[in-house]
């Protein structure tokens, strides 16, 4: 490919993607955090305690990989965990107070990243962007690979393939 005009959609969101990770991540080096632990913190944030297997389940990741990602969270002080209170074997884990700073800090580069990437747009340019997205995001969800599943489906299938660092 000589010049970027002649590159593809998808090759220019796939370009877009690694670019963004690569800031995220240099965003995220303060709170020694990567962003499949970021990911966890804010699935903490969003459903309350929940067990290490919902997690995994959520993530499409395996049990013992989550209690690994979990033990370094921990280590870290970003989650607690505590027995069940119904069902002491259970072990609920939620967000500690550090872990709830946290996320105040990541809303913060999740803003940033935004406001880099929308750069030089209008609002309406941005609004029109976010519909396409949107819009994109639902032909790929309706696409015959995964038409019929539900979302969970979906991340176990697209997860396994891809690398994860916990």
């Amino acid at each position: 490919m000589k010049n970027i005009e002649d590159a593809s959609i998808f090759m220019m969101m796939h370009q877009i993607m690694h670019l963004s990770r690569y800031h995220a991540v240099r965003r995220m080096e303060d709170m020694d955090l990567n962003p499949s632990q970021a990911g966890i913190l804010f699935i903490l944030n969003c459903e309350g305690q929940l067990s290490g297997r919902q997690l995994a389940e959520k993530i499409g990741i395996t049990p013992p990989s989550m209690t690994v990602a979990l033990k370094k969270l921990e280590e870290k002080g970003y989650v607690i965990k505590e027995p069940d209170a119904k069902d002491q074997r259970i072990i609920r884990v939620g967000l500690s107070e550090m872990g709830t700073e946290c996320i105040e800090r990541l809303k913060h580069i999740m803003e940033e990243m935004e406001e880099l990437l929308y750069q030089g747009f209008s609002v309406e340019e941005r609004l029109l962007f976010r519909r396409l997205t949107m819009e994109m995001r639902k032909n790929m969800l309706e696409s015959k690979d995964f038409r019929g599943m539900d979302f969970q489906t979906i991340i176990k299938k697209t997860v396994a393939p891809m690398r994860h660092e916990f």
